[in-house]
C-alpha cells in the first residue's frame, strides 16, 4: 500500500523480529516518521530499560549490555531504538526513533523493528505506535 495524502499508523512489538508496516516506499519521496508509546528490553526491571522510540543508552555500570553493543541489529543506534528498513536490506536501516524525516533511497517495503540482538526478543514487551505520513 502507498501512503496518499494522509498518514497510516502501526503498531511495532518489541518481540518482532521484523514488522511487515504493508507500507510501500518510493524513492524520491519524503515521508515523516512520529512514534509514540514504551517499550521494554527483556526481562530487566522497567524502570531502568523501558523506554520509549528513542532507545536508550547502556548505562555505564552494565557491561554486558557495553560489551554486547556491536551485536545489535544496527550498532551505532541505541538499545531500542525504532529502526525502519526498506525490504529487510540491512543496507538500508535507518533510524526512526520518535521522530523523524526520510527521503527514501529506494522504492520497496517499509519493514520495522526495536534495535536489539537477534536471539534475545522473545522476552521483550510493549509496543511503539508509528504514524508514517507521506510529504512529497
Amino acid at each position: 500500500m502507498q501512503i496518499g495524502a494522509s498518514s497510516q499508523a502501526i503498531i511495532i512489538e518489541s518481540g518482532q523480529i521484523w514488522k511487515d508496516t504493508g507500507i510501500n516506499l518510493v524513492a524520491g519521496q519524503q515521508y515523516h516518521f512520529e512514534s509514540t508509546g514504551k517499550w521494554t528490553d527483556g526481562d530487566i526491571p522497567p524502570f531502568i530499560y523501558s523506554c520509549e522510540a528513542d532507545g536508550y543508552k547502556s548505562p555505564w555500570y552494565n557491561i554486558v549490555l557495553k560489551l554486547a553493543e556491536y551485536l545489535r541489529r544496527m550498532p551505532q543506534a541505541q538499545w531500542f531504538a525504532l529502526i525502519g528498513s526498506i525490504d529487510q536490506d540491512k543496507h538500508s536501516f535507518f533510524l526512526i526513533g520518535k521522530n523523524n524525516t526520510l527521503t527514501a533511497p529506494k522504492t520497496g517495503r517499509l519493514y520495522c523493528f526495536a534495535n536489539d540482538v537477534i536471539g534475545f526478543y522473545s522476552n521483550n514487551h510493549g509496543s511503539i505506535e508509528l504514524t508514517v505520513t507521506r510529504l512529497t
